[in-house]
Protein backbone atom coordinates (compact mmCIF):
# COMPACT_ATOMS: atom_id res chain seq x y z
CA UNK A 1 0.00 0.00 0.00
CA UNK A 2 1.20 3.67 -1.39
CA UNK A 3 2.33 5.89 1.87
CA UNK A 4 1.56 9.24 2.29
CA UNK A 5 5.10 10.66 1.72
CA UNK A 6 5.41 8.61 -1.91
CA UNK A 7 1.51 9.70 -2.71
CA UNK A 8 2.79 13.68 -1.95
CA UNK A 9 5.98 12.94 -3.91
CA UNK A 10 3.73 11.62 -6.61
CA UNK A 11 1.82 15.11 -6.66
CA UNK A 12 4.91 17.11 -6.28
CA UNK A 13 6.47 15.18 -9.57
CA UNK A 14 3.27 15.27 -11.62
CA UNK A 15 2.46 19.17 -10.87
CA UNK A 16 6.20 19.61 -12.22
CA UNK A 17 5.15 17.72 -15.71
CA UNK A 18 1.60 20.05 -15.26
CA UNK A 19 3.79 22.72 -15.10
CA UNK A 20 5.73 21.53 -18.12
CA UNK A 21 2.67 20.91 -20.45
CA UNK A 22 1.38 23.71 -19.96
CA UNK A 23 4.40 25.88 -20.87
CA UNK A 24 5.15 24.08 -24.15
CA UNK A 25 1.11 24.22 -25.10
CA UNK A 26 1.84 28.33 -25.07
CA UNK A 27 5.20 27.41 -26.69
CA UNK A 28 3.30 25.40 -29.44
CA UNK A 29 0.09 27.78 -29.83
CA UNK A 30 2.78 30.51 -30.71
CA UNK A 31 4.64 28.73 -33.08
CA UNK A 32 1.50 27.27 -34.55
CA UNK A 33 -0.02 30.69 -35.40
CA UNK A 34 3.39 32.06 -36.62
CA UNK A 35 3.70 28.58 -39.00
CA UNK A 36 -0.04 29.37 -39.93
CA UNK A 37 -0.01 32.46 -41.06
CA UNK A 38 3.07 31.73 -43.25
CA UNK A 39 1.46 29.12 -44.74
CA UNK A 40 -1.83 30.59 -45.41
CA UNK A 41 -0.25 33.58 -46.93
CA UNK A 42 1.98 31.47 -49.10
CA UNK A 43 -1.37 29.61 -50.57
CA UNK A 44 -1.77 32.00 -53.36
CA UNK A 45 1.82 32.09 -54.47
CA UNK A 46 1.68 28.52 -54.46
CA UNK A 47 -1.25 28.75 -56.60
CA UNK A 48 -0.39 31.14 -59.13
CA UNK A 49 2.48 29.19 -59.60
CA UNK A 50 1.24 25.64 -60.45
CA UNK A 51 -1.70 27.15 -62.26
CA UNK A 52 1.34 28.43 -64.77
CA UNK A 53 3.01 25.28 -64.08
CA UNK A 54 -0.35 23.47 -64.86
CA UNK A 55 -1.08 25.47 -68.33
CA UNK A 56 2.92 24.65 -69.37
CA UNK A 57 2.22 21.21 -68.81
CA UNK A 58 -0.04 21.57 -70.98
CA UNK A 59 1.25 22.88 -74.15
CA UNK A 60 4.30 20.97 -73.71
CA UNK A 61 2.04 17.36 -74.60
CA UNK A 62 3.77 17.54 -78.11
CA UNK A 63 6.76 18.95 -77.31
CA UNK A 64 10.00 16.67 -77.48
CA UNK A 65 12.82 19.14 -76.60
CA UNK A 66 11.77 19.84 -73.01
CA UNK A 67 10.82 16.66 -71.17
CA UNK A 68 13.19 16.14 -68.47
CA UNK A 69 10.63 16.99 -65.65
CA UNK A 70 7.61 16.36 -67.47
CA UNK A 71 8.35 13.02 -69.51
CA UNK A 72 5.81 9.94 -68.16
CA UNK A 73 7.65 6.56 -68.50
CA UNK A 74 7.45 2.94 -67.16
CA UNK A 75 7.87 3.20 -63.38
CA UNK A 76 10.56 0.49 -62.02
CA UNK A 77 11.77 2.36 -58.35
CA UNK A 78 9.73 4.95 -56.69
CA UNK A 79 11.23 7.33 -54.25
CA UNK A 80 8.85 8.55 -51.61
CA UNK A 81 9.62 10.92 -49.81
CA UNK A 82 8.65 11.30 -46.15
CA UNK A 83 7.98 14.59 -44.08
CA UNK A 84 8.35 14.32 -40.49
CA UNK A 85 9.23 16.40 -37.62
CA UNK A 86 12.75 16.99 -36.19
CA UNK A 87 11.41 16.62 -32.52
CA UNK A 88 8.90 14.18 -30.77
CA UNK A 89 5.30 14.65 -28.47
CA UNK A 90 3.94 16.00 -31.86
CA UNK A 91 0.53 13.61 -30.96
CA UNK A 92 -0.31 11.61 -33.81
CA UNK A 93 1.48 13.81 -36.21
CA UNK A 94 4.50 11.66 -36.86
CA UNK A 95 2.78 7.79 -36.79
CA UNK A 96 0.04 8.87 -38.82
CA UNK A 97 2.51 9.67 -41.80
CA UNK A 98 4.44 6.86 -41.22
CA UNK A 99 1.72 4.74 -41.30
CA UNK A 100 0.59 5.73 -44.24
CA UNK A 101 4.23 5.60 -45.90
CA UNK A 102 4.23 1.88 -45.05
CA UNK A 103 0.95 1.11 -46.44
CA UNK A 104 2.41 2.26 -49.71
CA UNK A 105 5.46 0.83 -49.65
CA UNK A 106 3.50 -2.85 -48.79
CA UNK A 107 1.11 -2.10 -51.63
CA UNK A 108 3.55 -1.21 -53.88
CA UNK A 109 4.70 -4.36 -56.59
CA UNK A 110 8.06 -2.13 -57.51
CA UNK A 111 10.86 -1.26 -55.06
CA UNK A 112 10.40 1.89 -53.26
CA UNK A 113 13.25 4.14 -51.53
CA UNK A 114 12.68 6.27 -49.08
CA UNK A 115 13.74 10.35 -48.93
CA UNK A 116 13.33 11.30 -45.02
CA UNK A 117 12.78 14.63 -44.30
CA UNK A 118 12.82 15.01 -40.59
CA UNK A 119 15.05 12.90 -38.04
CA UNK A 120 11.47 10.99 -36.62
CA UNK A 121 11.20 9.68 -40.42
CA UNK A 122 14.69 9.03 -40.84
CA UNK A 123 15.24 7.13 -36.70
CA UNK A 124 12.03 4.92 -38.13
CA UNK A 125 13.34 3.88 -41.12
CA UNK A 126 16.80 3.58 -39.92
CA UNK A 127 15.31 0.65 -37.68
CA UNK A 128 13.87 -1.15 -40.41
CA UNK A 129 16.57 -3.09 -42.00
CA UNK A 130 14.29 -4.21 -45.18
CA UNK A 131 13.92 -0.23 -46.18
CA UNK A 132 16.61 1.48 -48.16
CA UNK A 133 16.87 5.26 -46.67
CA UNK A 134 19.08 7.04 -49.73
CA UNK A 135 18.96 10.75 -48.14
CA UNK A 136 18.00 12.22 -45.09
CA UNK A 137 17.54 16.00 -44.84
CA UNK A 138 17.40 17.56 -41.01
CA UNK A 139 16.57 20.65 -38.87
CA UNK A 140 14.46 22.17 -41.93
CA UNK A 141 13.27 24.35 -38.95
CA UNK A 142 10.03 26.26 -37.34
CA UNK A 143 9.34 28.60 -40.06
CA UNK A 144 11.49 26.95 -42.77
CA UNK A 145 12.00 29.00 -45.80
CA UNK A 146 12.64 28.77 -49.29
CA UNK A 147 16.83 27.90 -49.03
CA UNK A 148 16.17 25.52 -46.42
CA UNK A 149 13.87 23.96 -48.95
CA UNK A 150 15.72 24.59 -52.20
CA UNK A 151 18.05 21.32 -51.64
CA UNK A 152 15.53 18.90 -50.96
CA UNK A 153 13.96 20.14 -54.39
CA UNK A 154 16.97 20.13 -56.12
CA UNK A 155 18.08 16.37 -54.83
CA UNK A 156 14.85 15.12 -55.76
CA UNK A 157 14.72 16.66 -59.40
CA UNK A 158 18.57 15.32 -59.77
CA UNK A 159 17.04 12.35 -58.67
CA UNK A 160 14.63 11.70 -61.53
CA UNK A 161 16.26 13.43 -64.18
CA UNK A 162 19.19 10.92 -63.30
CA UNK A 163 17.27 8.38 -63.81
CA UNK A 164 17.71 6.79 -60.42
CA UNK A 165 13.90 6.87 -60.01
CA UNK A 166 10.68 6.82 -62.12
CA UNK A 167 7.99 8.78 -60.01
CA UNK A 168 8.50 10.34 -56.85
CA UNK A 169 5.87 10.67 -54.16
CA UNK A 170 5.14 13.45 -51.35
CA UNK A 171 3.83 11.95 -47.71
CA UNK A 172 3.37 15.04 -45.94
CA UNK A 173 0.33 16.67 -43.72
CA UNK A 174 -1.57 19.39 -44.90
CA UNK A 175 -2.63 21.79 -42.70
CA UNK A 176 -6.49 21.97 -42.21
CA UNK A 177 -7.31 23.55 -39.46
CA UNK A 178 -5.63 24.22 -35.69
CA UNK A 179 -8.02 21.03 -34.99
CA UNK A 180 -7.76 19.06 -38.14
CA UNK A 181 -4.99 18.27 -40.29
CA UNK A 182 -4.98 15.65 -43.34
CA UNK A 183 -1.98 13.43 -44.69
CA UNK A 184 -1.76 13.54 -48.38
CA UNK A 185 -0.09 11.82 -50.80
CA UNK A 186 0.90 13.56 -54.13
CA UNK A 187 2.95 12.71 -56.85
CA UNK A 188 4.92 16.03 -58.03
CA UNK A 189 7.56 13.96 -60.84
CA UNK A 190 7.00 13.22 -63.25
CA UNK A 191 4.69 16.87 -63.44
CA UNK A 192 1.24 16.10 -64.83
CA UNK A 193 -1.65 17.95 -65.20
CA UNK A 194 -3.80 15.64 -62.98
CA UNK A 195 -1.50 15.71 -60.03
CA UNK A 196 -1.39 19.15 -59.98
CA UNK A 197 -5.19 19.56 -60.25
CA UNK A 198 -5.03 17.52 -57.10
CA UNK A 199 -2.66 19.38 -55.17
CA UNK A 200 -3.96 22.68 -56.11
CA UNK A 201 -7.97 20.98 -54.92
CA UNK A 202 -6.04 20.40 -51.35
CA UNK A 203 -4.21 23.73 -50.78
CA UNK A 204 -7.32 25.52 -50.15
CA UNK A 205 -9.52 23.66 -46.94
CA UNK A 206 -13.26 23.21 -48.09
CA UNK A 207 -14.36 23.66 -44.37
CA UNK A 208 -13.28 25.41 -41.22
CA UNK A 209 -11.29 29.05 -40.35
CA UNK A 210 -9.62 29.08 -43.39
CA UNK A 211 -12.16 27.68 -46.30
CA UNK A 212 -12.44 29.59 -49.00
CA UNK A 213 -10.87 30.52 -52.77
CA UNK A 214 -8.44 32.95 -53.69
CA UNK A 215 -8.50 34.23 -56.91
CA UNK A 216 -5.59 32.46 -57.73
CA UNK A 217 -7.35 29.30 -56.74
CA UNK A 218 -10.50 29.37 -59.14
CA UNK A 219 -8.70 30.23 -62.07
CA UNK A 220 -6.13 27.18 -61.04
CA UNK A 221 -9.13 24.72 -60.39
CA UNK A 222 -11.00 26.05 -63.70
CA UNK A 223 -12.53 23.48 -65.63
CA UNK A 224 -13.38 25.10 -68.36
CA UNK A 225 -11.51 24.54 -72.24
CA UNK A 226 -9.47 27.68 -71.48
CA UNK A 227 -6.48 28.20 -72.45
CA UNK A 228 -3.44 29.94 -71.51
CA UNK A 229 -1.06 31.02 -73.79
CA UNK A 230 2.38 32.14 -73.23
CA UNK A 231 5.16 33.82 -75.46
CA UNK A 232 8.99 32.03 -74.68
CA UNK A 233 11.89 34.21 -74.88
CA UNK A 234 14.70 33.94 -75.65
CA UNK A 235 13.70 29.94 -76.20
CA UNK A 236 11.46 27.87 -75.12
CA UNK A 237 13.79 25.21 -73.96
CA UNK A 238 16.01 27.71 -72.10
CA UNK A 239 12.91 29.53 -70.11
CA UNK A 240 11.18 26.25 -69.54
CA UNK A 241 14.60 24.68 -67.96
CA UNK A 242 14.54 27.02 -65.01
CA UNK A 243 11.01 27.42 -64.82
CA UNK A 244 9.68 24.05 -64.65
CA UNK A 245 12.46 24.03 -61.60
CA UNK A 246 11.67 26.39 -60.00
CA UNK A 247 7.92 25.84 -59.99
CA UNK A 248 8.30 22.33 -58.45
CA UNK A 249 10.75 23.96 -55.53
CA UNK A 250 7.77 25.94 -54.73
CA UNK A 251 5.38 22.72 -55.00
CA UNK A 252 7.67 20.95 -52.35
CA UNK A 253 8.49 24.27 -50.04
CA UNK A 254 4.84 25.03 -49.84
CA UNK A 255 3.94 21.58 -48.98
CA UNK A 256 6.80 21.51 -46.30
CA UNK A 257 5.37 24.73 -44.69
CA UNK A 258 1.80 22.75 -44.30
CA UNK A 259 3.31 20.02 -42.45
CA UNK A 260 5.44 22.69 -40.28
CA UNK A 261 2.24 24.41 -39.33
CA UNK A 262 0.24 21.04 -38.84
CA UNK A 263 3.13 19.61 -36.40
CA UNK A 264 2.83 22.77 -34.11
CA UNK A 265 -1.04 22.73 -34.28
CA UNK A 266 -0.86 18.72 -33.30
CA UNK A 267 1.85 19.24 -30.45
CA UNK A 268 -0.14 21.76 -28.84
CA UNK A 269 -3.20 19.39 -28.73
CA UNK A 270 -1.07 16.81 -27.36
CA UNK A 271 -0.10 19.16 -24.86
CA UNK A 272 -3.17 20.64 -23.92
CA UNK A 273 -4.43 16.89 -23.59
CA UNK A 274 -1.26 16.10 -21.00
CA UNK A 275 -1.77 18.99 -18.88
CA UNK A 276 -5.69 18.22 -18.49
CA UNK A 277 -4.50 14.57 -17.87
CA UNK A 278 -1.72 15.98 -15.40
CA UNK A 279 -4.86 17.89 -13.97
CA UNK A 280 -7.26 15.23 -13.17
CA UNK A 281 -4.51 12.56 -11.81
CA UNK A 282 -2.73 15.70 -9.32
CA UNK A 283 -6.93 15.95 -8.01
CA UNK A 284 -7.45 12.09 -7.69
CA UNK A 285 -4.25 11.56 -6.27
CA UNK A 286 -5.43 14.38 -3.50
CA UNK A 287 -8.30 12.74 -2.76
CA UNK A 288 -6.23 9.32 -2.77
CA UNK A 289 -4.27 11.49 0.29
CA UNK A 290 -6.72 12.93 2.08
CA UNK A 291 -7.98 9.75 2.89
CA UNK A 292 -5.00 7.93 3.40
CA UNK A 293 -4.15 10.76 5.82
CA UNK A 294 -8.09 10.94 7.66
CA UNK A 295 -7.41 7.19 8.20
CA UNK A 296 -3.88 7.67 9.97
CA UNK A 297 -5.42 10.36 12.17
CA UNK A 298 -8.83 8.44 13.08
CA UNK A 299 -6.13 5.45 13.84
CA UNK A 300 -4.11 7.50 15.73
CA UNK A 301 -7.23 8.38 17.69
CA UNK A 302 -8.24 5.40 18.42
CA UNK A 303 -4.99 4.08 20.21
CA UNK A 304 -5.02 6.99 22.50
CA UNK A 305 -8.54 6.32 23.24
CA UNK A 306 -7.84 2.60 23.85
CA UNK A 307 -4.60 3.76 26.02
CA UNK A 308 -6.34 5.93 28.47
CA UNK A 309 -8.85 4.06 28.98
CA UNK A 310 -6.65 0.69 29.88
CA UNK A 311 -4.78 3.15 32.30
CA UNK A 312 -7.95 4.47 33.83
CA UNK A 313 -8.82 0.83 35.02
Amino acid sequence: MATARSIKNRIRSTKNIEQITKAMQAVSAVKMRRSEQVAIQSRPYALAALEILKNVRRTLKEEDSVKALIEERPVKKVALTVVTSDKGLAGSFNSNVLRKSIQIIKNSPIPVDIVAIGKKGRDFFNRRKNQTLIKEFLEAGDYVSFKETLPIAEYLQNLYVGGECDEVLLVYTNFLSALKQQVVVRKILPVTVKALEEITSTIIPTEGRFAGLPQAVDRALDKSEERYSYLYEPSLEEVLHDLLSRLVNIELHQSILEANASEHSSRMIAMKAASENAGELIDGLGITYNKLRQSIITKELTEISAGTEALSK
